[in-house]
């Protein structure tokens, strides 16, 4: 199914909106860095919220029009990690002064969907609320569970949020494993750069300009820590090329030089190369980074236009969707 998108909104490092983002993605990329501002009301109870939940309120406020019925407004959240700050708090308070001292309020904060419960206390949410957990396709996958609850009619209106924090203990893990960007001997297929942010979408069954055309989920067998191979990853993204109308561009996934080397080897010379977006350089590598580059799309098609959008997931998740304006 097809939806209209209604409305976007965006937290980046350097970004705090759709303008500044826009701001960021054209300039030369530097290394990617923690989110140092996160747009609020003044709400002092706001304020109290974990990182990883202000940035996701932040977002869904942006994309939240008003008048929008949110006593049937479904929400999907997407999230890879979860309140990583909260889940290191819980275990190190364990692990250092014993199981009776476990952090019931940093337990609480630690699991997926906390964040999709206080979204619908903050904005008075009464429809549908899911959360969805797909690593580095989560906000892909969150857009086709809203997909899917538009279609069935569950819902008319569905907003899809995502949202992923980087932590200390997120570098050191991605040392440990050795795919960090700084680890001695990591593979170039396998050497990322952690980051951080959010991105909501206000979707809608109407018709409307902006739309999301197609959005496919595939899954390779792939050991954990490796992406999908060349050949099995290539014809799908070509195959999602061919579908789009002539003169489309194309939001690579690009978490690493050889990786955007094998996309362009598929691509060939499908897609100029002037067509072809790499924005993991400014946003880092982590779960939700694909809405971010999917808002990336729809911000850039200020004009009747379409983009494919490429998402890869360690593990060997790949997932292919085009956003399309026309004109009137």
């Amino acid at each position: 199914m097809s939806a209209a998108i209604l409305g976007v909104g965006v937290v980046a490092p350097g970004a705090t909106d759709g303008a500044s983002f826009l701001r960021v993605l054209s300039s030369p990329p530097g290394a990617p860095a923690r989110v140092e501002s996160i747009p609020d009301t003044g709400d002092a109870k706001t304020r109290r919220l974990p990182r990883l939940e202000r940035m996701a309120l932040a977002v869904a406020r942006q994309a939240l029009p008003q008048g929008v019925d949110r006593d049937s407004l479904a929400l999907v959240f997407g999230t890879g990690y979860g309140g990583l700050t909260a889940t290191v708090e819980f275990l190190e308070g364990m692990a250092t002064r014993g199981a009776e001292f476990g952090s019931p309020t940093a337990f609480h904060q630690s699991v997926h969907h906390s964040p999709a419960g206080q979204l619908s206390i903050a904005l008075g949410l009464r429809g549908p609320s899911l959360t969805v957990s797909a690593r580095e396709v989560s906000g892909e996958t969150a857009v086709k569970v809203a997909l899917d609850l538009l279609a069935t009619k569950r819902a008319r209106h569905a907003l899809v949020v995502a949202a992923d924090e980087r932590i200390p203990a997120l570098d050191n893990a991605y040392r440990a494993f050795g795919v960090h960007a700084e680890s001695p001997g990591a593979s170039p297929r396998v050497r990322l750069e952690p980051g951080e942010g959010a991105a909501a979408l206000l979707l809608g069954a109407e018709s409307g300009p902006l739309r999301i055309e197609e959005c496919l989920l595939i899954a390779h067998p792939t050991a954990p820590l490796h992406f999908a191979r060349p050949e099995v990853m290539a014809p799908w993204l070509r195959a999602g090329v061919a579908r789009a109308s002539a003169g489309a561009s194309v939001s690579l996934s690009a978490p690493s030089g050889e990786v955007r080397d094998a996309e362009d080897a598929a691509l060939g010379d499908a897609v100029p190369v002037g067509s072809r977006w790499v924005d993991t350089p400014h946003l880092g590598f982590h779960p939700s980074a694909g809405l971010i580059r999917l808002v990336a799309a729809v911000l850039r098609l200020a004009a009747p236009g379409e983009c494919v959008h490429h998402g890869l997931a360690l593990g060997g998740g790949q997932s292919l969707m085009r956003v399309r304006r026309v004109a009137g």
